[in-house]
């Protein structure tokens, strides 16, 4: 076996999967680049590519986007032909398949870790053969920053690492829910990492809200994952035809939609691209194996930007706890811990209480069982319909939790159509705390009691007139 100094001995398709992997896994690039060398990679277009990555990465201490480096690269051509030339590689490495991408990483940065500890073998060598005993602390640290190196996910971060990247506008990566009123809530919607839990009483609206964040984020040509549990796909399937078409999912079938509904969905190749709906049956799963689900996905070339899991009741603990609480919060830990490792927005709903019913407002402590489910969580929002609302499609949807702006907006009235999925907040009575609201629904109950005092007193002076009357 020759020497493997390179990674020609691995193939192009391994260069152009890894350098997709650094752009879509912008952390693992950080971890390894000071190991990365662009005369490691063989292949003339990754190679390129990749001195363009690492320089303005050194430059300005954060991986660009795919249109930044397009950009950079296009600096640096000679003519139209080298622009068109560039535009390709570009175009290549961001289409390239995402699968496999846990054994690429996972040999790449052995091979990056290997070549870094020859040179620092090199390094010793010289050291060794001056025979100096004097440098014996300077081969001690060489070989403690080899072990490092690469490592530092391991370590923990300082403050001014990645400072560029941190201080950017864009330092959050938002998948925008599509209303209106919530993704400015939310400072543009739900980033990846965090994880967005949603309060409701059964039936009240979650899934067609998740359903409708869901149809935004596939249009918007983000991926996006629906794991559903009670429903059934068909529902899922035709609650999105529904959004899609403005025909109400249970009218989708009559015969004078039929056509209409056909020619509309002719021209939605980007849902079957970019959306996945997958049951799994109620009781049966936990969060270790939805894990590695959403990592077989990945693997496939599907990586999502978003997930929604309806809903967390549905999960089983992972393995067995004292008592229903502990085992709640362990499980939304989990959770937790896969929207961050696996770079992801996840929402997710849970039950309300039974006191959530009839409350104009669903607030933090109507959420059923473990309240750590509501502290473990980024974003918290929740939905009120009473009866009346649901006759009317309307609803009342506040932002309880917030952890990367303000909370307590309330959205009172929004029109929530379960059957197109259709959540509008244009035009309604908006409150951006929880003060504003109870202060209007003080006031409103004062003009209720008003009015019947009034009524009273308009029934108690008719009466007098009947009897003098008489």
């Amino acid at each position: 076996m020759g020497k493997r100094d390179d990674l020609g001995y691995l193939g192009a398709e391994f260069q152009y999967r890894l350098a997709h992997h650094f752009m879509d896994d912008k952390k693992f690039f950080s971890d390894v680049s000071d190991m990365v060398e662009t005369n490691m990679f063989t292949d003339v277009n990754v190679r390129r590519f990749m001195g363009t990555l690492k320089g303005f990465y050194e430059a300005n201490d954060y991986v660009p986007s795919y249109e930044q480096a397009e950009i950079e690269l296009r600096s640096t051509t000679n003519g139209d032909q080298d622009i068109e030339f560039v535009v390709e590689i570009v175009k290549k490495i961001k289409n390239t398949t995402c699968e496999g991408a846990d054994s690429i990483k996972t040999k790449a940065h052995k091979f990056f870790k290997q070549q870094n500890m020859t040179k620092v073998y090199n390094q010793m060598g010289k050291y060794i053969s001056d025979g100096d005993i004097e440098k014996y602390d300077e081969l001690e640290e060489l070989i403690r920053n080899a072990l490092a190196t690469g490592n530092r996910e391991e370590i923990g971060i300082h403050l001014r690492d990645n400072l560029a990247e941190v201080l950017s506008e864009d330092y959050r990566k938002v998948i925008p829910t599509g209303v209106k009123g919530i993704d400015e809530a939310l400072e543009g919607g739900l980033g990846r990492g965090e994880l967005g839990v949603i309060i409701g009483p059964s039936s009240f609206g979650k899934t067609s809200l998740t359903t409708s964040f869901a149809n935004t984020c596939a249009l918007s040509g983000e991926k996006c994952l629906q794991i559903i549990f009670e429903d059934k796909e068909k529902q899922i399937q035709r609650k999105h035809i529904g959004k899609i078409t403005g025909v109400e999912a249970r009218d989708l079938s009559k015969p004078e939609n039929i056509e209409n509904v056909r020619g509309i969905m002719s021209y939605t190749d980007q849902f079957d691209e970019n959306l996945i709906i997958k049951k799994f049956n109620t009781g049966e799963v936990n969060p270790i194996q939805i894990r590695t689900y959403i990592k077989r996905l990945i693997n496939t070339g599907f990586k999502p930007a978003m997930v929604i899991i309806d809903y967390f009741e549905c999960l089983v603990a992972s393995k067995n706890f004292k008592d229903q609480w502990t085992g709640e919060g362990h499980t939304m830990r989990q959770l937790e811990a896969i929207a961050s490792d696996l770079d992801i927005a996840l929402w997710v709903p849970t039950q309300g209480t039974k006191d959530s019913l009839n409350a104009e407002i669903v607030t933090m402590d109507k959420a059923g069982g473990s309240f750590k489910k509501i502290q473990i969580a980024h974003i918290v929002i929740s939905i009120a319909r009473s009866m009346e609302d649901m006759d009317n499609n309307i609803a009342t949807i506040a932002v309880l939790k917030n952890r990367s702006g303000k909370s307590g907006r309330v959205m009172e009235g929004a029109a929530f159509n379960n059957g197109t999925c259709e959540i509008n907040t244009d035009n309604i009575q908006m409150f951006e705390g929880m003060t504003d609201y109870n202060t209007s629904e003080a006031e409103k109950k004062q003009d209720k009691t008003k009015d019947i005092l009034a009524a009273a007193k308009l029934r108690r002076e008719s009466a007098k007139k009947e009897l003098s009357v008489e």
